[in-house]
């Protein structure tokens, strides 16, 4: 197999692809897709532009969200992990939050901006388990829910990756840094013009058996998610509306890995 091209210019998620004799086959035909898509974009801006600006992209917090609104969101947002952060395409970044708009919100934007996203459950996982993640992804920068950040903020205290631990508002008050940053950002952002190959996502076990395990997802699988199941299987339509009670990191990786199988994260020997 031949991987397409890449933008991120930290390149630790394609540097740990297993090697090609031990993926999986993936039969890709009828999801041609181009070399470069941003699945944050694909998500949000392309949505506007394909004229669904005032649909529902979102309810929660007792509001709904239309799409044009999301992608101004993000796009504050992604502005802000750039400009302010430093964050680089192909940087890791932890997610913790339990199931609200702004860590939909988070995702997108960091994955606008190039970067990987590691999504935590947070009833499920303390400073132990996510010190084990935050190892082995070589996450340096994280966003949490401010209400949530104790477990979070043992573990970088003692993390030698984990350099940055941002907050943000999980409740409709746009309260926290992270909020309060991207507030005054331009609601027009250049998603990274990231390849169809590049890992968007790390979903990772819990890793109650042992250490745990990631399984690597590229921005096209999760297209295919949407075109393949979403579309053929479940016939959806813009009129419906989903509901679902499972933490949003535990439900992605579920979805994701009902796709086509993924390559899993090859642990390297940390450097002397």
């Amino acid at each position: 197999m031949t991987l397409g091209p890449s933008a991120h210019t930290d390149t630790f998620s394609r540097d740990n692809l297993p090697p090609f004799d031990q993926w999986p086959d993936f039969l890709l035909d009828g999801f041609d897709y181009p070399e470069y898509i941003n699945i944050g974009s694909e998500m949000t801006d392309e949505m506007v532009g394909r004229g669904f600006s005032d649909h529902t992209a979102l309810i929660g917090n007792g509001r709904r969200r239309t799409y044009k609104e999301l992608t101004d969101w993000t796009n504050r947002l992604a502005h802000a992990l750039v400009e302010d952060y430093g964050v680089e395409p192909g940087n890791r970044i932890m997610i913790r939050s339990a199931n609200n708009p702004a860590m939909v919100a988070c995702w997108l934007a960091a994955t606008k901006a190039g970067a990987v996203v590691v999504n935590t459950m947070p009833m499920l996982l303390r400073a132990g388990e996510l010190a084990k993640i935050v190892d082995k992804a070589e996450i340096k920068l994280a966003l949490c829910d401010t209400r949530i950040m104790d477990e979070l903020a043992i573990c970088g205290k003692t993390s030698k990756f984990l350099e940055k631990i941002i907050g943000f508002d999980g409740t409709a008050n746009h309260d926290a840094e992270l909020d309060r940053v991207a507030l005054n950002k331009d609601v027009r952002f250049t998603a990274v013009k990231t390849g169809r190959d590049d890992v968007a996502l790390l979903g990772f076990t819990s890793g109650t058996t042992g250490e745990p395990k990631a399984t690597m997802h590229f921005h096209r699988d999760l297209l295919i998610i949407a075109d393949g199941y979403a579309k053929e299987v479940l016939g959806v339509t813009p009129d419906d509306v989903f509901v679902g009670s499972p933490p949003l990191a535990g439900l992605q990786f579920s979805r994701f890995v009902s796709g086509p199988p993924q390559p899993c994260l090859r642990q390297q020997p940390h450097p002397t």
